[in-house]
């Protein structure tokens, strides 16, 4: 069992209406002209594994003799010493795939993901020789540096606040992409990052579900990127 600190748009918010629709699967998923339902399949099975979000604190697996109980007090002592902030985003290609990322990269986004890898790594199990050796594949130093320090490469200076949309596509696969998300994304409000949400998977390989959304809430502090 793996846990994730995530941010998860709101079922109710535009942002999460959009994920929702985004990431449907068929006979509900968006219609993409020339993109087989096998292929958009392809293209968003590791999106909707993961599910609608963005990576705040990335997978990880609890320590001998760390229990859930003891991640939601880190989380929620994060989320109660941090304050929600708003982000306008825009479709923004990322090493090769579709995501939605701020329009302009602010602290805000940074400090949050910092502090919360910060409180979650004594809880977190060390990652096998075998598991470093083969995610350090294709890293470069300082990235196998982070992944050795904190399990992950793209942290602190490498991290990206990012809610992926796709897999790597064909150019023409992006096109039909865009031409569908492009619009919809235009009408967005500026996304107010509220919340941290502690998501699960049950089992290896399997789906990431939302087990509690804790409250940013640092008394009088509202923050813009």
């Amino acid at each position: 069992m793996r846990y994730a600190i995530y941010f998860c748009p709101a079922s109710d918010t535009a942002l999460g209406r959009l994920g929702h629709d985004w990431l449907a699967a068929s006979p509900h998923a968006p219609e993409l002209p020339g993109i087989s339902t096998e292929r958009q399949n392809a293209l968003l099975v590791k999106a909707r594994r993961y599910g609608w979000h963005a990576t705040i604190r990335a997978p990880f697996t609890l320590a001998a003799d760390v229990a859930y109980d003891d991640v939601r007090r880190a989380v929620a002592s994060v989320a109660h010493a941090c304050a929600s902030f708003e982000l306008p985003l825009h479709i923004h290609r990322l090493a090769g795939f579709l995501a939605l990322r701020p329009c302009v990269d602010g602290a805000a986004p940074q400090q949050l993901a910092a502090t919360c890898l910060t409180a979650l790594l004594p809880l977190c199990a060390p990652l096998s020789k075998e598991t470093l050796d083969r995610r350090s594949a294709g890293l470069d130093g300082d990235e196998v540096r982070l992944l050795q320090g904190y399990g992950y490469p793209y942290v602190l200076d490498r991290y990206r606040f990012h809610l992926t949309l796709s897999a790597p596509a064909l150019e023409s696969e992006e096109k039909a992409m865009r031409e569908w998300l492009e619009p919809r994304v235009a009408e967005l409000p500026p996304t107010r990052v509220d919340a941290l949400s502690i998501c699960r998977e049950a089992t290896p390989g399997g789906a990431f579900e939302l087990v509690e959304r804790i409250p940013l809430c640092a008394p009088g502090m509202e923050n813009t990127l």
